[in-house]
């Protein structure tokens, strides 16, 4: 019995992590512009700056994890909103181009703008710039201690009910 429970916590752990990983990545994906890359296939925010090779605090690291978590829900959201209008293409979105997002219908354009509003206030919500935010998110695409610190805070932050 006692083994059967180890077993399920570790599983339970394990897509937990998996999870987590998986937000990481489409936070990582964040990476062309200010904006919700809504794709068609694997939908995914897109944000865009010049990453610096900078210390990170662990202010930036809980902030940065914080946001990722509470904009998530969001581009899911928004991405199945958009398929259920667009007959399931999600169109790829870079919220600081406007002629872009004024190319979409009315419906989906009211929601791909919502959608960046949210997500730009969610990150100065927890006390990032966008530019900041971006840079982060590039940092963690290209150095692996910065990922491992960013998985390890959004785990801590999903155990501890992302307080």
């Amino acid at each position: 019995m006692n083994t059967s429970l180890n077993n399920s916590k570790f599983r339970l752990n394990r897509m937990l992590r998996q999870s987590l990983f998986a937000g990481i990545i489409s936070a990582a994906a964040l990476a062309s512009g200010w904006a919700p890359g809504l794709y068609a296939q694997s939908p995914s925010l897109v944000f865009g700056a010049s990453a610096q090779a900078q210390d990170i605090s662990n202010e930036e690291i809980t902030s940065y994890a914080r946001s990722v978590l509470a904009i998530e829900p969001k581009r899911l959201g928004a991405s199945q909103e958009i398929k259920g209008i667009a007959g399931g293409s999600v169109p790829r979105v870079v919220c600081n181009e406007t002629s872009q997002i004024n190319r979409l219908s009315g419906n989906v354009r009211g929601i791909v703008v919502n959608y960046c509003d949210q997500a730009k206030k969610i990150i100065e919500t927890n006390g990032l710039t966008v530019s900041r935010f971006n840079q982060l998110t590039l940092l963690q695409q290209a150095n692996p201690a910065v990922k491992q610190r960013i998985q390890a805070e959004l785990l801590r932050l999903q155990q501890a009910g992302n307080q």
